[in-house]
């Protein structure tokens, strides 16, 4: 009797053990991710961001995931260099961010408010770029609704 006690005791200390594993597990594979409207000027500034985050990827701040860990809302006048017809003039830039975006580190899309007013039709852009209705709209549902953390 007193044997099956100890037994049932380890087994059950084994079952805690392991059920505390997995919630431990399952908050570690809780990935944190970031949202951030940005208005560029310049290509030049859209490359120093993506050497930014290329950066915290290879350092394993930003993991690679479905479903990117840093959405980048972007409107002004750099999304012209992520227009297909523009390729050539920004081969740089534009295959930083398909790499990025391929490899599930940065999600782009575009404010289809601010293309309209300046020209930008949204079949232009590359094919990795989505487009929203309204950038700010977009950055607060991804805050309220699905708890993105913006900066």
């Amino acid at each position: 009797m007193i044997k099956a006690r100890q037994c049932l005791i380890v087994l059950l200390g084994f079952f805690m053990a392991g059920a505390l594993a997995a919630v431990a597990s399952a908050e570690e594979r809780e990935v944190v991710r970031y949202v951030s409207e940005i208005e560029l000027e310049t290509e030049a500034d859209l490359g120093e961001l993506l050497g930014r985050a290329e950066n915290l990827f290879t350092a394993g701040e930003l993991p690679q995931e479905e479903g990117a860990a840093l959405t980048l809302v972007l409107h002004g006048p750099v999304l012209r260099s992520l227009m297909r017809e523009n390729y050539a003039g920004s081969k740089p830039v534009v295959d930083q961010a398909a790499s990025l975006s391929a490899l599930g580190v940065v999600q782009f899309k575009a404010c289809r408010s601010w293309m309209g007013s300046n020209g930008v039709d949204e079949e232009s852009l590359q094919p990795f770029v989505t487009t929203v209705s309204y950038g700010p709209g977009e950055v607060q549902r991804l805050v309220r609704e699905q708890g993105y953390i913006y900066f």
